[in-house]
């Protein structure tokens, strides 16, 4: 049983409701009073949106309401049946009464085993039903956390790849490229950086290579094969020498030797006999002497090793002026290992250019020493240089791909970010993919069946088996003519009658579909329906929870007690109860009803609205002790009209005249029970002449629609009367006034 509501919110005029400390726990049998528009019908469709766990007109509706089998919140749905009468029920059971109403199948006696089963194969059913039902809310739960994973891995690859093409990138986009990538692995950091970095370059221009310049002296052969060849033509040189008429003393002083060759030249170019430095006559066998010495196959020597010199320079001067480019001219990535590559061929060329200035300085030696034979261990190795420009070239030869290609550089770097950023979501989504796949399984074998379920029949094999039971044990008719049997009973008469066809049953008065049905005859047809409906088979009454919200509406006082009668035999077995009113005699009904219950069986509560800052907020509370141990309303009327204060709105005082005038025809028929009408009994009145003008026409005046809308005259008007109206009772009947006082402030 439900034993507890501890919060409303969202619920109408329960905007905000919090449970009083003193509110009393719920019962079997409970009984809540409340004046119309405090809030009750709103409570009853609380009571019936249980069983959903949700409400369609209130979708942020909270609550908390405790239960014997646990809390029920918003989204809970409650384990027992709810069957509520309120307006909703009239409105979409019976509507208008254009058409027929929906059958009632009453289960006879003879086919009860029958019915059992079909009971036992429908709660299988609603069963399975249930749990397609969740299994269908997983998967869907489990393919919207599917969803949120790839809407997230799309903002990590969107933002990845901003300033491309792909700023647009969506979920969408991810499912439909992880759908047909197959092998997706994650990048090495170092791939990722360049990946990332080239979706957010410019293009490049091409950058030369830096190439060895040609040799001068003979352009057809490469520059390594001239720097290889080098050391052994310096070898020969070394080797070679100029001995037939060799001066010792000039072939042991190179310098000398340079000095005089020197002036022999000089000497001949200006046909000079003399010495040009001690201006004596040059001896002519000194001439001849110096002559052979220098001969031709000295100069032929000479001229080899001046020619490779340059050879030398020529080299070495090529090596210097290469020039590499800076490295800014390259794509980001590739700076790095270009950096690398320029410093390993720097290396390489200082290394060139020393072992070409040993080679240049041993020919210039030698130069100076042709008269004798030199052995010296000479190395030019071009090749580690050659070698490093290889690298380098290869470096800007992807630089310079690169370039040439640089859209498809871009593609493919966004191909390779997705592929990344895609993989790092393979395991949970196929984990979630799996989790989904169990949940269609489920749903699956329990709609199509399955041998190893209780009954291996599928869910439609189990509703045409019960549904065809039903058929069998259920009678259309017993509810149509059980529902003729008490309207005849509640109404006291015996023209309108149900009958049953194929669409539900008609109501017919005199054997003629019924028109114009009067106000109570609805209320009547109405309740009668749903007391009916309570023995219907797919309602167990012992195990539900009964709802009913002003069953009275628009009765006559006389039905009011077969209203009463009616209710208290449909509900007596119920499993728990909940009877809403704003009618006192009602109420007083439904107290004598109960009151011989078992303390812990009955509960009796009331609703109450208060108004404040424009709104309206009703509350739950326990029955007050004026409803619930005087014969009549009346003391707890008087107790509204000695409590109220007027804050100067409509809202907080539109309900008072209605109060008032109760008060005031209460009181008089008391005191002037011998005049007809209410003006004359209060004009028979020993009062104030103009105050009883003024209360007559707030009681009188005030109390009813007048179809123009809100009457300011109310603000003003009220607090005023109300202090007339106990001003009178007062001066009239003073002691019934201080009875009543007594009641409405306790001491």
């Amino acid at each position: 049983m439900l034993t507890a509501i501890k919060r409303i919110k969202g619920l109408g005029v329960f905007g905000d409701f919090t449970a009083p400390a003193d509110l009393p726990a719920f019962a079997r049998y409970n009984i809540i009073y409340g004046e119309n528009g405090s809030g009750k019908t709103t409570l009853s469709r609380l009571f019936a949106a249980l069983e959903a766990g949700a409400h369609t007109d209130h979708a942020d509706l909270e609550y908390t309401i405790e239960s014997q089998s646990g809390t029920l919140s918003a989204g809970q749905r409650y384990g027992r049946k709810v069957r509520t009468f309120n307006a909703d029920y009239v409105e979409a059971n019976i509507g208008q009464f254009h058409g027929p109403l929906r059958h009632i199948l009453i289960i006879g006696e003879e086919n009860k085993a029958l019915a059992e089963e079909a009971a036992v194969e429908r709660a299988t059913y609603d069963e399975r039903s249930r749990a397609i039902t969740a299994a269908e809310r997983a998967a869907e739960k489990l393919d919207a956390d599917k969803g949120k994973v790839f809407s997230a891995i799309a903002r990590t690859i969107g933002e990845a790849t901003s300033g491309s093409t792909l700023r647009s990138y969506r979920k969408p986009n991810a499912e439909a490229v992880f759908a047909r990538e197959r092998d997706l692995a994650p990048l090495s950091d170092p791939q990722l950086e360049a990946h990332r970095a080239t979706v957010h370059q410019e293009q490049l221009e091409r950058v030369a290579m830096p190439v060895l310049p040609l040799q001068p002296c003979d352009p057809a052969r490469p520059f390594a094969d001239v720097a290889t060849a080098l050391p052994a033509e310096i070898v020969a040189l070394l080797a070679r020498t100029a001995q037939a008429g060799a001066l010792r003393r000039l072939a042991e002083e190179p310098m000398i030797a340079r000095w005089v060759e020197e002036g022999v030249t000089l000497h001949r170019a200006h046909n000079s006999d003399h010495c040009e430095f001690c201006a004596q006559p040059l001896p002519a066998a000194r001439m001849a002497a110096l002559a052979e010495h220098f001969g031709v196959e000295d100069q032929r020597l000479k001229a080899d090793i001046e020619q490779t010199a340059r050879i030398a320079r020529n080299l070495s001067d090529g090596v210097a002026t290469l020039v590499f480019p800076a490295k800014t001219a390259l794509y980001a990535e590739l700076r790095a290992d270009y950096e690398t590559a320029v410093e390993m061929a720097e290396r390489c060329r200082t290394a060139l250019l020393d072992q070409i200035d040993v080679a240049a300085a041993v020919l210039d030696e030698k130069l100076l020493n042709r008269a004798t034979v030199c052995t010296r261990d000479i190395a030019i190795d071009p090749q580690p240089l050659t070698a490093a420009l290889a690298t380098l070239a290869a470096v800007i030869e992807r630089h310079n791909r690169k370039t040439e290609g640089f859209e498809r550089a871009k593609a493919e770097a966004r191909t390779q970010l997705q592929r990344h950023y895609l993989s790092t979501i393979v395991d949970q989504v196929r984990d979630l993919d799996a989790q989904i796949a169990v949940q269609k399984t489920i749903k699956t074998k329990l709609t199509d069946g399955a041998e190893d379920l209780p009954d291996p029949r599928g869910l439609q094999a189990l509703k045409d088996s019960f549904e065809a039971k039903q058929a069998r044990v259920s009678s259309e008719h017993a509810g149509g003519a059980a529902l003729t049997d008490k309207l005849k009973i509640f109404l006291g008469r015996t023209d309108l009658r149900f009958e049953s066809g194929a669409e539900g049953y008609h109501v017919q008065r005199w054997g003629k579909p019924a028109k114009r049905l009067s106000e109570g005859e609805k209320t009547a047809i109405a309740f009668l329906y749903f007391t009916v409906q309570l023995g219907d088979q797919d309602f167990n009454v012992k195990e539900g929870v009964v709802v009913i919200d002003d069953p009275i509406s628009s009765l006559d006082a006389a039905s009011i007690y077969q209203a009463f009668a009616f209710l208290k035999n449909a509900v007596k077995d119920a499993k728990q109860v909940f009877i809403l009113t704003h009618n006192f005699d009602f109420l007083k009904l439904l107290l004598n009803w109960v009151q011989n219950f078992k303390k812990t069986d009955k509960a009796y509560f009331m609703i109450v609205c208060a108004e404040a800052d424009g709104c309206r907020d009703a509350s739950l509370k326990p029955l007050d002790a004026l409803l619930l141990n005087h014969p009549t309303e009346y003391c707890f009327l008087f107790k509204l009209l000695h409590g109220f204060k007027s804050d100067g709105t409509i809202l907080a005082s539109y309900h008072i005249p209605n109060v008032a005038r109760k008060v005031l025809e209460t009181f008089l028929d008391f005191h002037r029970p011998y005049e007809a009408s209410l003006y004359a009994k209060l004009e028979a009145t020993d009062f104030d002449s103009h105050k009883k003008t003024a209360i007559y026409k707030f009681a009188n005046d005030l109390s009813h629609s007048t179809g123009k809308g809100f009457d300011p005259a109310l603000v003003s008007e009220t607090q005023k009367n109300v202090t007339y109206l106990l001003e009178m009772i007062r001066a009239v009947a003073p002691l019934h006034y201080d009875g009543l006082e007594k009641l409405a402030v306790p001491q």
